[in-house]
């Protein structure tokens, strides 16, 4: 008689279903964004929640903060255009 362990099954189980349900979202294409998933996940349910994401904002501006700044200028720019009548 041969004893099965369950948690090497179980264990097999999970990986392998786990595997198959990001293979049908198709996401080898392409690259996922976690963060993006992270957020669209988050619930408010106490302040430390609050400070979670006012933590990933911060981390999103600093690592983007040449990008922005850019951004901010274009912007900036296209107002004073607007407003000169140029647009």
């Amino acid at each position: 008689m041969r004893v099965i362990d369950s948690s090497v099954v179980n264990d097999e189980y999970k990986e392998n279903y786990v595997n198959s349900y990001f293979e049908d979202l198709n996401l080898s294409t392409q690259e996922p964004d976690w963060s993006q998933m992270i957020i669209c996940a988050m619930e408010f349910h106490d302040f430390s929640d609050c400070k979670s994401l006012l933590e990933m904002m911060e981390d999103f501006v600093f690592n983007y903060k040449h990008e922005l700044e850019g951004k901010f200028e274009e912007m900036l720019t296209w107002c004073i255009n607007v407003m000169e009548g140029n647009y």
